[in-house]
């Protein structure tokens, strides 16, 4: 099947457009639709920002759409309205991905600011954004009332995810235990149990399960994801270029061997530098 082909609108931004809430900087018109054609969760009121208009008369040449924007915020329009506007003009989604957008803005106007707020922290840390969720977490945790308590085992749960993703294992098994505590979630046990086998030494973690019966269950399931996990990355290509290097190392081709490690260092540092980029 051949894909749609998109023709650039306006040009290319010499300043990006900043969205503060999802930490992503767009550079074309093109780019802020796919954020919102990706993301429409993000479409709210916030999005009606004067600045934007004014982005995309200066830095996109873009004055007729501006313009639109400009009159439509002056009438009171709707975010989703709004957005339309936006896409619309630049012709960026067909009429089935319309649809799904205008259905998830439908479902989402049900939600209420702190399940909104949830999903949006949600969209963070699945872009790897760990530290920036963490922030929205916590914010939405203090904010949290009594009555919206039950979204709190997945706020803990996600919290323990993103201290897992930092190497931050301690934390991570504090907040997924929480999480485990509350809802009884198998995956939040789990997890619990992986943080801790993560930092603890292995006479510990085994002393742990075996004073503590009840995690006794959740612990063989524990052991049966890392088989498989094991078989999974047997089969992967990062086994294979370790492969390689032991294959250097034993041949004598040290030149070879240091030149890899430094590559993998180097991505590594990367990986990591982006995890915990503010």
């Amino acid at each position: 099947m051949v894909s749609r082909v998109l023709i650039c609108t306006g040009k290319y931004a010499n300043e990006p457009y900043h969205l503060e809430k999802v930490c992503v900087n767009v550079y074309c018109v093109e780019e802020l639709c796919y954020l919102f054609a990706n993301n429409p969760f993000m479409i709210n009121t916030e999005i009606m920002d004067k600045h934007l208009p004014e982005w995309l008369r200066e830095q996109c040449g873009l004055p007729e759409l501006a313009d639109r924007l400009t009159l439509a915020m002056k009438k009171g329009i709707q975010a989703g309205e709004f957005v339309d506007i936006i896409i619309d003009y630049v012709n960026y989604c067909t009429e089935a991905e319309i649809a799904r957008m205008d259905e998830i803005l439908k479902s989402n106007a049900g939600l209420n600011d702190f399940e909104r707020k949830k999903k949006q922290a949600d969209y963070l840390l699945q872009n790897n954004r760990h530290l920036m969720a963490l922030r929205e977490y916590e914010d939405l945790n203090r904010e949290l009332p009594d009555t919206e308590n039950a979204l709190r085992p997945a706020i803990y749960h996600n919290m323990g995810y993103a201290y897992a993703g930092l190497f931050m294992f301690d934390i991570a098994a504090k907040y997924y235990k929480r999480a485990y505590e509350m809802s009884k979630d198998e995956e939040s046990g789990v997890q619990y149990l992986s943080s801790l086998r993560s930092y603890l030494s292995e006479e510990e973690y085994i002393r742990f399960i075996a004073e503590h019966s009840e995690y006794h269950e959740l612990s063989l399931e524990l052991e049966k994801k890392i088989t498989a996990a094991k078989g999974e990355f047997e089969a992967s290509r990062e086994n294979r270029m370790l492969s390689a290097l032991k294959i250097y190392k034993e041949e004598g081709n040290v030149a070879s061997y240091y030149e890899e490690i430094d590559k993998i260092i180097y991505r590594l540092k990367e990986d990591y530098l982006q995890l915990v980029e503010e």
